[in-house]
């Protein structure tokens, strides 16, 4: 995985499925702004939101002025709001209810009961306050920004897009929910529509460094990192114990390759909210990039706490670690291929705690996982499970045994290829001339990151022109349709025939080399033991470390590291470079 927060944006896709993010994670920054007759019922909303109001008196149908029962409200809701203030939600949940009990048809004291429940983290409770009020008054619209923030937050793209095309409806000028509109517009990766709507918020606040740092964040090649940066600590000397601008500062820190800093203003984030899950498991990310396993395996489990992120629902307990006395235990894959691929070395290690294994992977997978050794049952995922006795996720597995650098399982290979496959591409390679390499210059573009990771294949023309090496084309997925823009016989496109990883491994074993950005295919040559560069970015995946050309993962990967930000050039020359003086030592 990687970072999370926008800018880093909240990064929740894996490598190419799953359920896990394998990047940094962010709440958003946006700014609070209360209709101007309300007060904000406990100051500005964490993350991208538009803040909920309390109303006072104010109510749909309220009590005759000046008698018994208006007195009553507004006394409690005065109660209420001070007990919000000090983050007394309980008190302030009881105080609110007893609002709705003297006036049950009120949408204000709904929506403000919902917003005490949304702060409390009572998210159902608060989504069904919030659409009982807009059911009541179609027109009140602070339950309709409460119940907006809440679809946001729970990551269902397509209501709170739905829900704040409304709200503007009623609102045009509200330059948060043109904000907030614009993250959900780039996570549905609807960049141009993106570009508009914070365009459009920040023209009506142009002072606003959250609407800013948005703004920034989208901009290509990251070339509005260092301005982000500013940004965020603009926000910070406005409001310095804002978690949330913490994390995304942190974030960009991390992208820029400041790490200390981005690791102290993580830990500041969560010495401020505990909760705040996001943030700690951004540090995870930066603890195992800085090799710093122990913590970080530790902090890489509140992934399963991201709202983007559905742990499976199994009955069976997790397993910790325990000799398994015979028992069955289910390995669940999550996350991108590559990292399925990756964990799988630990298979052997649990059937050695006295075990049966139960792999339930994606169905590409399958016929490469069944090279595996040892008794395994390898149930794709969309078939059903036989019975098991506990299960575990398989990125949990690193930290179940107690993983280090230096104790990383690199028994090489850990996969193979079947027999009759790799002989079958045997044949079909075989007329090659010189060193076969193989190349992927590309990976899933639903990845959060890709833009960073992947590489436009007509500037590898460098590394293309290298003498006496044939390249044959492991991508797959609509990028290998970027071989129609280079002259015909430059690459030997094979990516039809690669119908799974299976038959991906038999192409690698027949080929000398695997030059590839950082997807599945890595994972999948190092696996099998053979030779693969790796051109990376330059805040890479937390799995690569810092500053080392090796990886304690895969002994024989090489590491090409960009040396400044978006810098592909440096990489590809030195690529070329070695790739010249390896095909000429092979001549």
């Amino acid at each position: 995985m990687t970072p999370v927060s926008e800018p880093p944006a909240a990064y929740f896709e894996g490598d190419e499925t799953g359920v896990a993010p394998d990047e940094p994670i962010g709440d958003e920054l946006s700014s609070s702004e209360p209709e101007a007759d309300h007060r904000p019922l406990a100051g500005s909303l964490s993350g991208l939101a538009l803040a909920p109001v309390v109303a006072g008196s104010d109510f749909a149908s309220p009590a005759p002025g000046g008698s018994p029962a208006g007195a009553e409200i507004s006394r409690l809701n005065s109660a209420a709001l001070a007990k919000l203030s000090a983050k007394d939600y309980p008190a302030a949940i009881e105080l609110l209810s007893q609002v709705l009990q003297l006036d049950p048809i009120s949408p204000v004291a709904h929506g403000n009961l919902g917003v005490a429940m949304w702060r409390a983290r009572r998210f159902a409770r608060a989504e069904a306050l919030s659409r009982r009020a807009i059911t009541l008054d179609p027109n009140y619209v602070p339950a309709r920004r409460l119940l907006a923030e809440l679809l946001r937050e729970r990551n269902d793209v397509a209501a709170a897009l739905a829900c704040y095309e409304r709200l503007l409806a009623f609102e045009p000028d509200n330059a948060i929910a043109h904000n907030n509109l614009g993250l959900l517009l780039r996570k549905a990766k609807r960049l141009d529509e993106a570009r508009e709507a914070f365009a459009r918020a920040r023209a009506l606040r142009p002072d606003d460094p959250a609407i800013k740092f948005n703004q920034l964040t989208i901009l290509p090649n990251d070339s509005g990192l260092a301005e982000a940066i500013d940004c965020c600590r603009a926000a910070l000397n406005q409001n310095p114990d804002n978690a949330d601008v913490m994390t995304n500062l942190s974030v960009s820190l991390q992208f820029t390759g400041r790490y200390d800093e981005a690791v102290d203003y993580a830990e500041r984030a969560v010495a401020i909210d505990p909760e705040r899950y996001q943030a700690r498991f951004n540090l995870s990310l930066l603890l195992l990039l800085r090799g710093e396993y122990a913590r970080g395996w530790r902090e890489y489990e509140q992934r399963w706490r991201l709202p983007e992120v559905t742990m499976p629902k199994y009955r069976q307990p997790i397993w910790t670690g325990e000799h398994l006395g015979g028992r069955t235990i289910l390995l669940q894959s999550e996350q991108g291929l590559g990292d399925t691929i990756q964990c799988l070395r630990y298979v052997p290690l649990v059937l050695a705690r006295g075990g049966r294994v139960v792999l339930r992977l994606e169905r590409v997978l399958v016929r490469l996982a069944a090279s595996l050794a040892g008794n395994v049952i390898i149930a794709p995922t969309n078939v059903r499970l036989p019975d098991f006795d506990l299960w575990c996720p398989l990125l949990s597995l690193p930290r179940v045994f107690d993983t280090r650098v230096d104790s990383i399982p690199a028994a090489m290979p850990y996969l193979g290829a079947r027999n009759a496959i790799a002989e079958r591409w045997r044949r079909r390679l075989a007329g090659l001339p010189g060193l076969k390499v193989g190349l992927v210059w590309a990976g899933s573009a639903n990845h959060i990151n890709d833009a960073r990771r992947s590489i436009d294949l007509a500037h590898l023309r460098p590394l293309l022109a290298t003498p006496r090496v044939t390249f044959v084309s492991l991508q797959v997925g609509p990028r290998a349709a970027d071989i129609a823009t280079l002259p015909s016989d430059t690459l030997h496109d094979v990516s039809a025939e690669l119908t799974d990883f299976a038959e991906t491994a038999g192409a690698i074993r027949n080929l000398d080399l695997v030059i590839a950005v950082d997807t599945s295919v890595v994972h999948l040559a190092g696996a099998l033991g053979k030779p693969a560069w790796v051109m990376l970015p330059f805040s890479p995946d937390w799995r690569w470390l810092l500053e080392r050309d090796d990886s304690p993962w895969y002994p024989t990967v090489r590491l090409y590291r960009q040396r400044a930000l978006a810098e592909w050039d440096g990489v590809i020359a030195r690529v070329a470079a070695d790739l010249r003086a390896r095909a000429a030592a092979a001549r």
